[in-house]
C-alpha cells in the first residue's frame, strides 16, 4: 500500500512539473493595473514560448475571492515579431445566462474578450482608434462555461479561441461594480507563440492537427494544456494515447511510471504465489495444525494410535471364490437335446450299492414291526455321528 501511494504522489508531482515548466502563469488579481482599474497590463511570451492568465483563484484572508476588487482589467500579449499568437479558453466559470434556443450565452455583466489588431501597419492604425470599434479581429463578450475537452470556435457566444498571425493580442476582463450576491467569477486562458509552416523555422517542429499551416514547439506536446488554439485544433492533446511523446520530461516520467508499475504487478503476482503456496501446505496438515508423529515416538500421555485391522472379505467374495475353482468342473455334464436319460440297470449294472441295500432292509424291518405291534414304542433314533474329515 506505500508503495502505491508514493507511485501516485510520484505521477501527481511529475505532472504538475511537466505542465507548468515550461509556462509562466500570471494571475491577474496580482496585476496592479487591473486592482487600480489602469489602462492596461502587458506581458511578454518569448518565441516558442507560452502562458497561462488566470483569475479567480486567489482569496483573501477572509476567504473572498481577490478578484472582486478587479472591475475591468485589459492585459496586451505581445511577442517577437515574426511570431503569431494563438489563446484558448480551457476552463472558464462566469455570470451568464443560457439561451435555450441556440444554446449561446447572455452577459450580465461580467464577461471576457479576446481581439488583435492583425498583422499590419493600417490594421494597428485602425485599431488604435478609441473605443476598440475597428479592430481587425475580436470575439464577442463571453461569458458562462467552457470545459476541457470541448470543440474550438472563434465564432458566436461559445466561442472559446482566438488565433492571429500578430505579434499581440489583447484579454479583456470585466466585472460589475454592484453585487447582490458574491460570485466567483474564474477562467484560465493559455496563450501560445507559434510559427507559420512556411517558415524554415518550423522544420522539427509539431504540426497542429487540423490546420497544418501552424507548428508549435514540440514541448508542448501531452502537456495537458491545449497550445493549437486554431478551428479544429487541439492535435497536440487530443492523440497523446497513441502517438509518441515529445516532451523529454514526460517520456523519462513515463519509463518511471512503467517500471514502478512493473514492481508493483510483481509484487502482487509474489503475494498470490505465496497465498497459493500455504493454502495448499495448511490442507496436508492435520486438522490441528499439528503433525503426526512417527511410529514408535509417541509422546509420553497421548493415546497410542489405531492400527488399521483387516477386514474379512464380504460373502459374495468368498462364493464367487469357490465357485470359481472347482465346482464347474465337477458338474455332471446335462444329456444332450432328444437324449433320453440312462435307465436303472445301465446306472447299477451289479444291482443296488450295498448301502442301499441294508439301509432298505433295516426299513422293511421297521415297517412290519410296527404293523404287527403297534403299541410297542419305537427304538430312538441313531445319534447323528459327524463325517471322517
Amino acid at each position: 500500500m506505500e508503495l502505491l501511494c508514493s507511485v501516485l504522489m510520484l505521477m501527481l508531482c511529475v505532472e504538475k512539473v511537466v505542465s507548468l515548466a515550461e509556462y509562466n502563469t500570471y494571475d491577474l488579481e496580482t496585476f496592479t493595473p487591473c486592482i487600480d482599474d489602469r489602462e492596461k497590463a502587458s506581458i511578454i511570451i518569448n518565441p516558442w514560448k507560452a502562458a497561462i492568465l488566470k483569475v479567480g483563484y486567489l482569496f483573501d484572508d477572509d476567504g473572498s475571492p481577490a478578484s472582486h476588487k478587479i472591475h475591468e482589467c485589459k492585459v496586451t500579449v505581445n511577442t517577437k515579431e515574426d511570431f503569431g499568437l494563438a489563446a484558448v479558453i480551457e476552463e472558464m466559470k462566469i455570470t451568464g445566462t443560457q439561451d435555450k434556443h441556440t444554446n449561446g450565452w447572455v452577459c450580465h455583466g461580467d464577461y471576457v474578450k479576446l481581439s488583435t489588431s492583425g498583422p499590419s501597419f493600417w490594421s494597428k492604425l485602425i485599431s488604435s482608434l478609441p473605443f476598440g470599434l475597428f479592430k481587425s479581429k475580436s470575439t464577442e463578450e463571453l461569458c458562462g462555461t467552457r470545459k476541457k475537452r470541448q470543440l474550438f470556435s472563434e465564432i458566436g457566444s461559445s466561442a472559446n479561441i482566438l488565433s492571429t498571425l500578430a505579434n499581440n493580442l489583447e484579454v479583456l476582463f470585466h466585472q460589475r461594480q454592484s453585487r447582490d450576491y458574491p460570485v466567483n467569477n474564474t477562467f484560465t486562458i493559455v496563450i501560445t507563440a507559434f510559427k507559420h509552416t512556411k517558415d524554415e523555422a518550423c522544420k522539427g517542429k509539431f504540426k497542429c492537427t487540423g490546420n497544418d499551416n501552424y507548428c508549435i514547439d514540440p514541448s508542448y506536446v501531452c502537456d495537458n494544456h491545449f497550445n493549437c488554439a486554431f478551428p479544429s485544433g487541439g492535435g497536440d492533446e487530443l492523440q497523446c494515447a497513441v502517438k509518441a511523446v515529445y516532451h523529454p520530461i514526460f517520456s523519462t516520467t513515463t519509463t518511471i511510471i512503467t517500471v514502478l508499475a512493473g514492481i508493483v504487478g510483481a509484487g502482487l503476482v509474489v503475494c498470490c504465489l505465496f497465498t497459493i503456496i500455504m493454502k495448499a501446505k495448511s490442507r496436508n496438515d492435520t486438522p490441528s495444525g499439528t503433525p503426526v508423529p512417527p511410529v514408535g515416538h509417541t509422546p509420553a500421555g497421548a493415546a497410542p494410535n489405531l492400527q488399521r485391522q483387516h477386514t474379512l472379505p464380504p460373502y459374495e467374495a468368498v462364493v464367487m471364490s469357490d465357485a470359481s475353482q472347482n465346482w464347474k468342473s465337477s458338474t455332471l455334464p446335462s444329456p444332450e437335446v432328444g437324449e433320453y436319460p440312462p435307465s436303472y440297470h445301465m446306472l447299477f449294472p451289479e444291482g443296488p450299492p450295498k448301502d442301499l441295500q441294508t439301509e432298505t432292509a433295516h426299513t422293511h424291518e421297521e415297517t412290519n414291526s410296527l404293523v404287527n405291534n403297534p403299541s410297542a414304542p419305537s427304538a430312538p433314533p441313531a445319534p447323528l455321528v459327524p463325517p471322517a474329515p
